[in-house]
């Protein structure tokens, strides 16, 4: 695709963030501004920045923001280059040699490693077209959270011993729909006395890795999470070869998002 020359493009474009019913609102966006010389441009007050090529803004911080893009000069146009990353699983936990109540009774063998949370999918695109047809033209960007790790206490697995699955990031609006599936969560091992397996590593890209089983006197090693550029899962809990010594998951890395807007005039960013 060919992108309309910049000097045929003007739009300025207004960044706010919305939290919801957090009482903090999330990180805001770098912005930087390139052709002419990129200027990092930390938004936590309000910035404005011009740029006669384009301006880019990149959002790591689990949340939901608004972009506005408003187009400045009759007929103009301007296209968006993007990429998503879901987030991570969380690692299931690592149990004890117990696992199975107190009608087991004490064991020897070391309980099954965590297995690891599966890595956010990434998509990208470039040359997205955004018609000036829709003025302003809204985007709505949701970075996904990071999945827990499980977690538990002695005796039967809990119900949160799996990892939590990490939650899409997701783009919308001016014709774009467009979701980056997060990744899944490692299962828990078993208990040493009920079996002492490894749990599987969740589903993603990459996939976690399953947690190695235990043995006597020796725990199970932990399964390692998926690992990527961004949105990576969280590794799964050791195994405890004495009672007391489970070990809860880890989470995984929140998504990610960098959109470039080419034929940007203006920016300003502020948090809402």
């Amino acid at each position: 695709m060919t992108r309309p020359p910049t000097w045929a493009v003007a739009a300025a474009i207004v960044l706010a963030t919305t939290a919801g019913c957090s009482a903090r609102p999330p990180t805001p966006p770098v912005t930087t501004t390139c052709a002419p010389p990129i200027t990092n441009q930390s938004a936590r007050s309000p910035v404005a920045a011009t740029a006669t090529g384009c301006t880019s803004l990149k959002f790591t911080a689990a949340g939901t923001y608004t972009v506005t893009v408003e187009f400045t000069a009759p007929g103009a146009d301007a296209s968006i280059d993007y990429t998503l990353v879901g987030a991570g699983g969380g690692g299931g936990r690592g149990p004890g040699p117990g696992g199975g109540g107190s009608a087991i009774g004490p064991s020897t063998t070391g309980g099954g490693g965590g297995g690891g949370g599966g890595a956010g999918t990434t998509i990208t695109a470039s040359g997205t077209p955004l018609p000036a047809g829709t003025d302003p033209a809204t985007l709505t960007i949701v970075i996904g959270a990071g999945g827990s790790g499980g977690i538990g206490g002695g005796g039967p697995a809990m119900t949160g011993a799996k990892g939590h699955d990490g939650t899409t990031t997701t783009l919308r609006g001016d014709g774009l729909a467009l979701t980056a599936a997060g990744g899944s969560g490692g299962t828990a091992g078993q208990g040493g006395a009920v079996g002492a397996r490894g749990g599987k590593g969740g589903p993603g890209n990459p996939p976690g890795a399953n947690g190695r089983p235990g043995s006597h006197d020796t725990a199970g090693l932990p399964g390692a999470g998926g690992k990527a550029a961004h949105g990576s899962g969280g590794a799964g809990g050791e195994g405890g070869a004495q009672p007391g010594g489970a070990h809860n998951g880890t989470p995984g890395q929140n998504g990610y998002a960098v959109l470039t807007i080419h034929g940007a005039a203006a920016v300003t960013s502020s948090p809402r």
